[in-house]
């Protein structure tokens, strides 16, 4: 059955619908993905790179979608047991592409960069390590696709997903003495007062290869961190509004998460809840400076049990 399948969204659910995408691989040929602005991060992988396109592309109607038998738009959102924390977000995908909650065949997701990009990297890591005269390098990526600059020199995330600014100033100030730190953030939201890390502007692709090449990441409830699981690197997760089970992968990451309240935001499903839950959520990344001193000790815990 000639079948288009639509993923939206963000780059991380891209990223998790990796493996449910391989695994409809197996049994189904005749089908194409439409990516919408992140089709490049499925270059490479064998199972997916000739069949995923971009809503742009010239001539995709006509071409993919006019003779399809079957367009399958798949919203994790909307899966009972996802929004229940009874399935991640990699589960829900399988859920729904493959019409199964046996998920035990579901693998990893997988990241393919290609020679120049690790090079590039490579060559930029040395960089780093010659500037700021560390041994081990962190990748840390503070700031989801919520973050906001409403005015000059503030920054806002009203979804809570992201690490508090000034929680990040602290814990990149302690990090540094340690650690060579790379900064993965938009330009925009690079602040004067960050004088600790190095911030190269790139794309995703080349992001997915300096987190390859790193030792170590940190990250919040975004792309950086379906990245580094894709590649097998361990980090520290620092979570906000949402829950692990959902939008992480707490089996391979070192999680970290306020112990306070936290209500369920039902994006995609409730526009006004959704609002009224991060209104609740803020506590949840409003940590003091005992519990910043906490999540340093505990990151460098980490760290020196698993990077040698």
């Amino acid at each position: 059955m000639k079948t288009v399948i639509n993923i939206d969204g963000g780059a991380g659910r891209a990223i998790a619908a990796i493996p449910s995408l391989i695994k409809y691989s197996k049994k189904n040929e005749d089908f194409k993905i439409m990516l919408h602005g992140w089709d490049s991060l499925y270059w490479g992988i064998p199972e997916l790179h000739e069949r995923v396109f971009n809503p742009d592309q010239k001539g995709a109607f006509e071409q993919f979608f006019l003779d399809a038998e079957l367009v399958l738009n798949p919203e994790p959102y909307r899966v009972p047991g996802y929004y229940r924390q009874e399935k991640s977000l990699a589960e829900a995908f399988d859920y729904l592409i493959n019409e199964t909650d046996d998920h035990s065949d579901l693998g990893i997701p997988t990241l393919k960069t290609n020679r120049n990009e690790e090079l590039q990297a490579a060559t930029f890591i040395q960089q780093t390590k010659q500037q700021q005269k560390k041994q081990k390098t962190i990748v840390i990526q503070p700031f989801g696709r919520s973050m906001e600059k409403p005015q000059e020199n503030a920054l806002l995330d009203q979804s809570s997903r992201s690490i508090n600014p000034d929680t990040y100033l602290k814990l990149v100030k302690k990090l540094a003495t340690k650690y060579n730190l790379i900064l993965f953030a938009e330009k925009n939201f690079w602040m004067e007062e960050d004088t600790y890390t190095m911030k190269p502007e790139a794309d995703l692709r080349m992001w997915t290869a300096f987190i390859d090449a790193a030792d170590y990441f940190i990250g919040c409830d975004s792309v950086g961190q379906h990245m580094a699981r894709a590649l097998n690197k361990p980090g520290t997760v620092i979570i906000g509004s949402t829950f692990p089970i959902n939008t992480t992968y707490p089996t391979h990451f070192n999680i970290v998460e306020r112990d306070v309240h936290k209500k369920y935001s039902p994006i995609r499903i409730s526009g006004l809840e959704s609002h009224l839950a991060d209104r609740i959520n803020e506590s949840t990344v409003e940590f003091t400076d005992e519990e910043l001193n906490g999540i340093y000790a505990n990151i460098v815990k980490d760290i020196e049990k698993k990077v040698k």
